[in-house]
């Protein structure tokens, strides 16, 4: 088939990050992002609101849309531009209806108390229409707005956000207890023990949050999409824990070691829904097989590098003190903040470049509709993450509250 429109040739392995010097890492500089330029839409076809299977033409769901290098003017911040897909829908209505509903639900389960301001600010709902553009129906994209606001709510009240709570010491704890909101446990007698569980569970916000999503999934996923989810959001969670023992410790990890705890510890749980929102179902015998996973892998790393270019002003303030990869590569290099940022950004476009040409390759020699649709939406998942990371103001520097 022809190659991806706009795509450039995937590039040899070379080494971005050549042995050098250790120690201590410069602190992220504290830039605010630019005014992003006008976006370009790119023409799909209308999805109906109903949940039954859809059927796209061949020729949209057998190739993804174009990428091209961000200008610099709607680039990340430090000034440095990336390699990605461009949105493939931008419905602002859709997104602020999303929005409002994702707020009442916060409302309702309790997190983020006394931010709903800023919340609305986070854009969760816009960010779910911005990367599944497959699907049109408010009802189902605020499962993707309730994934985000619960996950993020882990991040900050569990792992990062010393404000907000976060513990390092009780990470751990903490985590292990969210495993059980996702997946119960089955606690049985007479001892009261299910009824103590229970209690924890409903007595804290991010646990009712996590429950309340994982509940809200199964209405709509098969058994074994309501079991990905589960087992990419546990892992995530593994990984997570991880990266509280390298601040526990104040150890900064290699580079390698941290790219590989990142890749996991990523919007992968998030990219689960990829199938479940579009109303069909990626047999777990494709999502599993090798090949695409590695395209599902490259996709989630990508997705996370370039969080953590648009989070350094954010993660570098007192209470956070968690960088992200330019922290570790100025640490591990003993570079400036500003050559970290340009390598971290070199490592997110060749991730990018790799993800396409497997994308590319598995579209040609395996004729699967779920699977191509499957692997636009993860090129589709990248061009949204990019557009929502330039506008929202989760990462907004400047302002008092910033903790969701």
């Amino acid at each position: 088939m022809d190659p991806v429109a706009g795509a450039v040739p995937t590039r040899q392995g070379r080494g971005l990050f050549p042995q050098g010097p250790r120690g201590l890492g410069t602190s992220a500089a504290r830039i605010v992002p630019n005014t992003p330029t006008k976006r370009q839409d790119i023409s799909v076809p209308p999805s109906p609101r109903s949940t039954a299977e859809r059927r796209w033409p061949e020729h949209w769901i057998a190739s993804a849309p174009a990428s091209s290098p961000a200008a610099k003017d709607a680039s990340t911040p430090l000034g440095v531009s990336l390699y990605c897909p461009r949105p493939v829908r931008v419905d602002e209505p859709l997104g602020a209806e999303v929005n409002e509903r994702l707020l009442t639900w916060v409302r309702r389960v309790g997190i983020f108390p006394g931010r709903l301001d800023a919340v609305r600010a986070c854009n969760y709902g816009r960010y779910a229409m911005l990367i599944h553009p497959d699907c049109d129906d408010p009802e189902r994209l605020l499962l993707v707005a309730q994934c985000m606001a619960a996950l993020f709510a882990v991040d900050d009240y569990y792992c990062d956000d010393e404000r907000t709570g976060s513990d390092t010491a009780l990470v751990g704890n903490r985590l292990t207890l969210a495993q059980s909101a996702l997946d119960p446990a089955h606690l049985v007698g007479v001892w009261g023990y299910h009824e103590q569980l229970e209690r924890a569970l409903t007595s804290d916000p991010v646990l009712v949050a996590l429950r309340s999503y994982i509940d809200n999934v199964a209405s709509i996923a098969t058994p074994a999409q309501v079991g990905r989810v589960r087992h990419e959001t546990v892992a995530m969670f593994v990984a997570m824990n991880g990266e509280a023992g390298w601040r526990t410790t104040k150890t900064t990890p290699a580079v390698w070691e941290y790219l590989a705890a990142r890749q996991v510890n990523s919007f992968l749980p998030c990219m689960t829904l990829i199938d479940v929102i579009g109303g069909y179902e990626l047999p777990a015998t494709l999502y599993n097989h090798p090949p695409v996973r590695r395209a599902t892998m490259l996709a989630a790393s990508a997705s996370i590098i370039l969080n953590d270019l648009y989070s350094m002003a954010k993660e570098s303030e007192p209470g956070i003190d968690d960088g992200g990869l330019p922290d570790v590569i100025a640490a591990e290099q003993g570079c400036t903040t500003q050559e970290a940022v340009r390598l971290s950004a070199a490592y997110h476009d060749e991730l990018v470049h790799e993800f396409e040409a497997a994308h590319r390759e598995l579209t040609t020699t395996m004729p699967s509709p779920q699977l191509w649709r499957y692997l636009t939406g993860l090129h589709s998942w990248l061009g949204g993450n990019h557009e929502w990371h330039a506008t929202t103001g989760r990462y907004a520097t400047g302002t008092r509250d910033r903790s969701v």
